[in-house]
């Protein structure tokens, strides 16, 4: 009788985490961590990390002797980490470095999902052969993370996605949760429109990651994100208008000036291309009103 394959996600309790949780929880023996703030899917063993602490990171991976581990902790707001950017190295470079060093014996296939901002934002449709030059404190963050398992795992998948949505699980609020409730009470909401975004929706991403831990290649980098190149204001002026909601509610805000600001440079292109992950793994990336297709079938979550 063949083994059920054991899956460490690291960072569980969150937004990418919990959904993943659900979609292997039927194929796989599933471990999750979490920080401070617990949840129950059933199926899921829960366990509390901080992956600072070394013994006990060790001693999470030695119980669950993963097959897979898939570095999902910490936030990725831009503005979270601006303000705090040891606290962004801490959770997105010594994490993985961390996790990645203590399971080397095991030699499980290690997942890191990284993000669009290890760029600069200065053209877009960035391949994943592009030069990284991040100019936030996330993107330097996940850099160092991205470099430090390149450097010493054998056995390693790097995932870069755009900003992806969905229904969020009830602790943390998602950016759609909170655009829904706004309209729902038919609130105006300011948003951004100083950034490009190859939005793509949170059940596609799990989707990949589950095939990256299944029959995925070794040593990648893999861009994720949709064909459609859209600002957080425009997305939510298309969600507004796909789902029957005011867009006159939506109102563009107005950016104070950054440190990723030069030569007058205010508008950002991070979208981008996800031809190798369609070339390599057959995965479809989708228009936005085909994000807003699938997010239509599952606006309830099914824990």
């Amino acid at each position: 009788m063949a083994k059920t394959k054991a899956v460490l996600i690291i960072g569980g309790s969150g937004f990418v985490g919990t959904h993943l949780a659900l979609k292997l929880r039927e194929g796989y023996k599933v471990f999750a961590t979490y920080n401070s703030r617990h949840i129950s899917i059933p199926g899921v063993t829960f366990i509390p990390l901080n992956a600072s602490n070394r013994d006990w990171a060790k001693r999470v991976v030695y119980t669950s002797n993963p097959d897979a581990i898939v570095y999902l902790g910490g936030s990725n707001l831009v503005e979270l980490a601006e303000a705090d950017p040891r606290e962004a190295e801490r959770v997105h470079t010594g994490g993985p470095a961390t996790l990645s060093a203590v399971s080397d014996i095991l030699q499980p296939k290690f997942i890191f999902l990284s993000n669009c901002y290890t760029f600069d934002g200065q053209r877009g449709n960035y391949h994943e052969t592009d030069t990284v030059l991040p100019s936030t404190a996330l993107g330097k963050a996940k850099v160092g993370g991205e470099n430090f398992i390149r450097g010493k795992s054998l056995n390693y998948l790097i995932v870069r996605p755009s900003p992806v949505f969905g229904r969020g699980n009830g602790l943390n609020l998602t950016f759609l949760d909170q655009l829904r409730m706004k309209l729902d009470k038919k609130e105006r909401i300011e948003l951004p429109n100083n950034e490009v975004h190859s939005f793509a929706p949170v059940y596609g991403l799990v989707d990949f990651i589950a095939r990256l831990i299944e029959v995925g290649p070794r040593n990648k980098i893999f861009h994720y994100g949709g064909l459609t190149k859209v600002t957080y204001f425009e997305f939510a002026k298309e969600f507004a208008q796909r789902f029957g909601y005011n867009p006159g509610l939506i109102g563009e805000a107005r950016i104070a000036p950054t440190t990723r600001a030069s030569d007058n440079h205010s508008h950002f292109d991070y979208s981008l291309n996800s031809t190798q992950m369609a070339q390599t793994l057959k995965v479809k990336p989708l228009l936005l009103e085909e994000g807003f297709d699938l997010i239509e079938k599952k606006l309830v979550p099914n824990f």
